[in-house]
């Protein structure tokens, strides 16, 4: 039998398709007797614990690299790098939640040379900002089965968090997190902070339900979207700003590249020198 050169393709597509491998979420994958159920609240925690925490009280660092844009009628403009660096313990309470103490060090570098930015010219408005890095916490917060729970601040608006649904491809396991919130400070001069961020944990499936496991290793994807910074003074300009980073989690200061130490060494001496004392006025009460 002869084929021609379209039936050819036509069957190279057909198997093609069969060889692919199946991605799926959690809720459409069958589950033989004893496996973990990721569409279980407390399976899929569990998996997340292990992939982008720990289910001891190590310390948790998620580091990633990344770009802020702005965006005006639908056109992104890179504008500065991003370092980011969270630092966290987990504690595992009564109800199977865990409480966690962590803080944030995000610094914004120039794109061309990744040298920490301390001016920005600003492309919207032809100024010249002093740039304000990011220092967060450090604070208390409980990661549950549904996301990050709301943390209870009367200046915090409209808190919606989520976790899951997991995806699965073979071994390969991502589970994607949330949080939405709008930040109203008391001083009627101060901006307001919207937050949309969209952090996505990615491991294998079989250390992520390896029940003899406490952390195993996993990797990070980071989106936000929210307003102009407030040190780029755009006022009523129309637009917003995007971020996109990419990372891992480590466990131990000496794991974070050199250019983001040199940026926190630099900036916060003390509380990058021992990130477990730095959390120690909180823990020590857990």
């Amino acid at each position: 039998m002869f084929l021609n050169r379209r039936d050819a393709l036509r069957l190279m597509m057909a198997g093609a398709v069969t060889a692919a491998p199946r991605v799926s979420l959690a809720n459409d994958r069958g589950h033989a007797a004893g496996d973990p159920d990721l569409t279980d609240p407390e399976q899929l925690l569990l998996a997340f614990m292990r992939l982008g925490a720990s289910l001891d009280d190590r310390l948790v660092i998620w580091w990633m690299d990344g770009v802020r844009y702005g965006v005006v009628d639908a056109q992104a403009e890179a504008l500065f790098g991003m370092k980011v660096g969270m630092f966290h313990r987990f504690f595992r309470q009564p109800d199977g939640n865990y409480k966690l103490a962590m803080f944030e060090l995000t610094y914004y570098t120039d794109l061309a040379s990744g040298a920490l930015l301390e001016e920005f010219a600003n492309p919207y408005t032809g100024e010249t900002n002093r740039v304000a890095h990011v220092r967060l916490g450090p604070e208390i917060r409980r990661q549950t089965s549904r996301g990050l729970a709301d943390p209870g601040n009367t200046m915090v608006h409209d808190y919606r968090s989520s976790l899951g649904p997991a995806m699965i491809n073979g071994d390969l396991l991502w589970i994607p997190t949330s949080v939405h919130a709008t930040i109203k400070f008391p001083k009627p001069t101060a901006p307001e902070i919207l937050l949309n961020i969209y952090t996505t944990v990615q491991g294998r499936l079989s250390e992520a339900v390896d029940p003899d496991l406490q952390s195993a290793p996993a990797t990070l994807a980071f989106q936000n979207v929210l307003k102009w910074e407030p040190f780029m003074r755009m006022g009523d300009r129309p637009g917003h700003m995007m971020s996109r980073a990419a990372g891992r989690k480590l466990q131990s200061v000496d794991e974070l590249p050199a250019d983001y130490l040199a940026c926190a060494e630099r900036m916060h001496p003390q509380l990058i020198e021992d990130p477990i004392a730095t959390l120690a006025p909180l823990t020590d009460n857990f």
